[in-house]
Parts: C-alpha cells; structure tokens; sequence
C-alpha cells in the first residue's frame, strides 16, 4: 500500500498492486466493521474479477477501485443499487466524453461507447446479523483497453483531444457515488430506473441472451422497479435479475 491517495483522502486505501480490490474488501471485511464508506484503490490487479465468475483485464493506468459501503436503506431496495451504480459510472463517464447518445448502459452495469465496453461493475453484498455492507467493484478503461475475441473495448481517451488521467477519473467517480449512495431511498430510485431507461443499450430492440444456459432471444422492453429486465418474446413478457440472465453482445 502506499500513500499518494491515502495522505489526502483517509477514506481511500491505495496499493501499487494488489489481487482484486474486491478481495481486499472482503478481507478488510472479515475483521472490521467500518461504520463509514471506505474506498479500495489499485494501480494495477493481478487478479480483477467480473460478473459471473468472468476475468477484468487490469492493464496500469486504467481505474480499479472498490467501494465498501455500509447498508442503511430498506434492503427491499438492494436490487436497484445496481442501477444507481450503472448511472453513477454513465454520469461520471459523460463528465469527460460527453453525454452523446453513443455512451450507453448494458444492463445491469456494463458501459459501453460505439458498442465497445469501457467500463463495468461488480456488486458483491455481506448481510451477517446486524452486519449489512455491499462492496461495490468498478472497473474503467482510462489510457487504454483491451483486445479480446468475445467483444470490443474502448477507452476514455481514445474520445478525447486533451486526455485525462486515472486519478481525475477516480475522483469525479468517487464525487458522483458518494452523492447518489447519500440519498439512494426509493424515490431516488425510481429517478434511477428512468435515467437508465433513457440510457439503455439496445432498448426496444431484439436482444439476445442466455437464461438458465438456454439461449434465447426478445425485445428488451423496460426495467422493473426491481431492477429486473423485461423481455417480450413471442409468447410471453418474461422479468429476469441479473443472476439469471446475461445478454449476449454480438
């Protein structure tokens, strides 16, 4: 660990390296109990995790961050805390490209731009007794992205003429979180669903997706106060979590 953020911001844990920011969450975790937001930093991970298991290309220079985040809202509320993760990353993101009706969320929590991924995000929770936290892992390309075969990726500076760098990215990010975790209720809520409605990847358009490792495929037709997506199919309006369901970028 070291003290670039942490002598400026005491609610920030920065390491040059570390695993997942996630894990170090987890850990820390495991024999505290932080009343107030703690952040996780890291310059690179040697091991950053995904939804579902998948891998997160840790490239330096690029944002790695976790958020541990104690839960004081109804946890009736805990599926929309996804959505409020997804436009935080959407608004921060649109900071320095600009709003532009490239920049799009994929449900639940995947930016993309001219369909290529820049950014995405892992929410894990711990609900032990009286103990209730959620971590909330981001990942945002920076300086640059990654080839893979399964999809495209993007990143911030390949958008703009001045180019910006990974702590002015961290610090909007953390800004902008912070904010929305501060009045998350579920009035906040339902401005949530709609903010990502108009942002949405793909909605009103045929998606295709794997459901209970079935694939399928709908129109993507509107999200639930739950956070659930809805699809229409020929023969039925289906609602699916995120658990349930991953949509397949082709």
């Amino acid at each position: 660990m070291h003290n670039n953020f942490t002598k400026t911001y005491p609610d920030v844990q920065h390491y040059t390296s570390i695993d997942s920011t996630n894990a170090e969450a987890q850990r820390y975790l495991e024999k505290n109990n932080p009343k107030d937001l703690l952040w996780f930093l890291a310059d690179e991970q040697e091991a950053g995790k995904g939804r579902m298991g998948s891998e997160w290309v840790s490239n330096k220079g690029n944002l790695f961050c976790s958020l541990i985040c104690p839960i004081n809202w109804d946890l009736k509320l805990l599926p929309m805390l996804s959505g409020l993760v997804a436009v935080t990353i959407h608004e921060t993101l649109s900071q320095f490209i600009g709003s532009s009706n490239l920049l799009k969320i994929k449900w639940p929590n995947d930016i993309l731009i001219n369909d290529s991924k820049i950014s995405g995000a892992l929410i894990e929770n711990i609900i032990n007794g009286a103990n209730k936290y959620t971590i909330i892992g981001i990942g945002i390309n920076v300086i640059s992205s990654p080839n893979l075969d399964i999809y495209k990726t993007s990143h911030i500076n390949k958008h703009l003429e001045n180019h910006t760098d990974v702590n002015e990215v961290f610090l909007k990010l953390k800004n902008n979180l912070e904010n929305r975790l501060l009045i998350f209720s579920y009035k906040s809520a339902a401005i949530i669903r709609e903010e990502m409605l108009r942002n949405a990847w793909k909605i009103n358009e045929k998606i295709n997706y794997i459901s209970n490792s079935i694939e399928d495929s709908g129109i993507f037709v509107n999200i639930s106060d739950d956070y659930e997506i809805i699809i229409r199919t020929d023969t039925s309006l289906t609602k699916l979590n995120s658990g349930e369901l991953k949509i397949i970028r082709n």
